[in-house]
């Protein structure tokens, strides 16, 4: 093995738990945090702040699908919405035109979002940077007016409706919570395997890459696979949530479907929460998604646009004074009362 690998490889993975999240290891915070999400489900809220939960989960586990090819492998892209909208789209085309349950559907548009998403890789192989991020968005793009004009598959820009009959088979449910359960359950998912993965000997090929890639491939890491790999893992997860968010909404529009919105949401998350660790996107949905969607039902009627304001107001303090994300000012914030404590 490299000696980049070797150097990154010998972190921390014993059985003990630690206090703050570490990569390769279980914490306490991060016990705490399931248990709490558990617990809303259990002990029942309110039905309208329903939406708000379980929308904070699905955003998490999204925000940690992008985690994997924007912060382990370093592919910043702002075309996520992509992969999002194929998965979405393809399950659902899949259920409504030829009746195949979206529980098989996911999966298949999945497959396919990560062949999106690898040969994006292979074709812009060469680009860095901005060039790479731009690819990206004309990628989405382009997938965007295909969308649009194929008004016969995908219904055009009438969108495609998905009948509101509730069954198993369908993942149609009456309840939010059964939603929610659903949502969470993606969460914990992609959470244990974005924690198994940055704690694997690929896991640290990816960082390796990121960190130095002319390093990386004179110790012998062939970046062009494992950066093509990492996209399509990344995409291939994402496609999931897409089709989860078609079956809660039941309604399928490509404008916002495939909007450089989403894409920026999706980027934005684990930049707050915490570029390249397996809590940090799941802290920025956390906070977020709450405060964005409670700004948005309470002021956008009243005064357009005053929760964007307040909104993009609270994401430039957070990156002004918690460069390092809300998960490292937590690991300071730990660090100076194991201090004191001493």
């Amino acid at each position: 093995m490299s000696t980049i690998v070797k150097a990154r490889y010998s972190s921390p993975g014993g059985a003990s738990l630690a206090r703050m999240p570490k990569s390769g290891t279980l914490s306490y915070f991060e016990i705490a945090l399931l248990a709490a999400c558990v617990g809303v489900l259990v002990l029942g809220i309110p039905e309208s702040f329903m939406d708000v939960v379980l929308l904070s989960f699905l955003w998490g586990g999204l925000a940690l699908a992008w985690n994997i090819a924007g912060g382990y492998a370093g592919m910043i892209s702002f075309g996520h919405a992509a992969f999002f909208g194929v998965g979405a789209y393809t399950s659902t085309i899949l259920s409504v035109d030829a009746g195949l349950s979206p529980w098989i559907g996911m999966w298949l548009g999945a497959i396919l979002a990560a062949l999106v998403g690898g040969v994006l890789s292979l074709v812009c192989a060469r680009l860095r940077g901005p060039f790479f991020i731009l690819s990206t968005l004309a990628t989405a793009e382009v997938i965007r007016i295909c969308a649009l004009n194929w008004a016969s598959l995908t219904g055009g820009p009438e969108g495609l409706a998905i009948p509101p009959v509730a069954s198993l088979a369908s993942m149609v449910f009456d309840s939010k919570q059964t939603y929610a359960l659903l949502m969470l359950g993606y969460l914990v998912l992609m959470y244990v395997f974005t924690k198994v993965l940055e704690a694997s000997r690929y896991g640290f090929y990816m960082f390796a890459v990121r960190d130095d890639e002319d390093a990386a491939g004179a110790a012998g890491i062939n970046a062009l696979f494992v950066r093509t790999a990492a996209m399509a893992l990344s995409a291939f997860l994402t496609a999931i949530g897409g089709s989860l968010f078609a079956q809660y909404f039941l309604y399928l529009d490509p404008t916002h479907v495939f909007s450089l919105e989403l894409s920026f949401q999706f980027a934005l998350l684990p930049a707050l929460g915490g570029l390249g660790t397996a809590i940090g996107p799941v802290l920025g949905a956390f906070a977020i998604t709450p405060l964005s969607e409670l700004l948005r039902s309470y002021l956008g009627d009243s005064v357009a646009g005053l929760h964007l304001v307040i909104y993009g107001g609270v994401v430039i303090v957070v990156m002004l004074y918690f460069p390092g994300g809300m998960a490292a000012a937590l690991n300071r914030l730990a660090a100076r009362k194991g201090g004191k404590g001493k």
